[in-house]
């Protein structure tokens, strides 16, 4: 049973871990903008806006697209991964469009013991259920301007 538990594991670790995709599309048509301020952080030297634009001159440059299971090990690496993607393109900065969580399904899991002596008996069971989340995160890349 040991043994079953543990290949279930390391089957939902590399379909959580084979299934991340941050994706980069080159956007065209922006003019400049100034944006009115909001809240950011800075993530490897990108500034990753979650409210707001930035209270400066900028240029929308590309567009990310990252899909990932949501779980707290797939999404810890999110952020980074978004940001390592934007600076490749140039990009200065993220600005957070959309983050969408969608349930796909549920993985579940039980078991079950009963015993009996002739005059006596008993029974246990245990069950858990845990849903499969994908989360998709939706990025406007920005280049500063002086």
């Amino acid at each position: 049973m040991k043994r079953t538990l543990l290949t279930i594991g390391l089957i939902a670790c590399t379909f959580a871990l084979a299934s991340c995709a941050t994706s980069y599309y080159t956007y065209s048509g922006s003019g400049v903008m100034i944006g009115q301020g909001g809240a950011s952080t800075m993530v490897n030297g990108v500034e990753l806006w979650i409210t707001g634009t930035p209270p400066r001159k900028y240029q929308i440059i590309g567009y990310i697209e990252d899909t990932r299971p949501g779980g707290p090990i797939p999404m810890a690496a999110r952020n980074s991964q978004v940001a390592a993607k934007a600076r490749a393109q140039g990009g200065d900065g993220v600005i957070l469009d959309s983050d969408l969580a969608e349930h796909i399904g549920t993985i579940s899991n039980g078991n079950a013991f009963a015993w009996s002596n002739g005059y006596y008996g008993g029974a246990s069971a245990f069950g858990t259920s845990v849903p499969i989340i994908k989360r998709t995160g939706r990025y406007y890349v920005l280049k500063y301007l002086n």
